[in-house]
């Protein structure tokens, strides 16, 4: 059996901005995986909001947006991109969100890379995660997708059905 997931939203905690130390301190406590039915109905932007540190981490972060793209592939390579559709980034800083509404086959399992394009000296990875057809029915999930080369997180929210 084939399933469908559905990517929701891509929430962008800490754009890459290279190595910052007491950022990556405040931000190594997250939950990697969140079903967003446990948190009592909050979003998982409030949930997290609500670690102490982070959104003073937020606020230290540099402004330099990452142009991301999304493959399922490891590659990098802004022509294997899945969104945002013809060869195109999407701009993103810490505390913005996309809602991609992608959706794509799920056969046991299905990669899920974020990328920041870098036509000067190659594409960054910003972080993955892996979406389980077992996955199905459970409703929406939030994972974080983290490069601790740079420095990156995110919130990728899916559901599979």
């Amino acid at each position: 059996m084939t399933a469908t997931a559905t990517i929701q939203q891509i929430w962008c905690l800490r754009q890459a901005t290279g190595t910052d130390l007491g950022v990556v301190q405040a931000l190594s406590g997250l939950a990697p995986a969140q079903v967003l039915s446990q948190l009592g109905g909050s979003s998982i932007e409030s949930f997290v909001r609500g670690f102490p540190g982070v959104v003073g981490a937020m606020d230290s972060a540099r402004s330099d947006p990452d142009n991301l793209f999304i493959t399922t592939d490891t590659s990098g390579d802004l022509d294997n991109s899945i969104w945002p559709h013809g060869n195109t980034t999407v701009d993103m800083q810490a505390g913005q969100s996309q809602t991609p509404g992608i959706t794509l086959p799920v056969s046991f399992s299905q990669n899920i890379s974020l990328w920041d394009h870098d036509s000067a000296s190659g594409n960054d990875l910003l972080g993955s995660i892996t979406i389980f057809e077992s996955e199905s029915g459970t409703g929406e999930i939030a994972k974080l997708a983290k490069s601790e080369v740079e420095s990156s997180y995110y919130y990728v929210t899916y559901r599979v059905d």
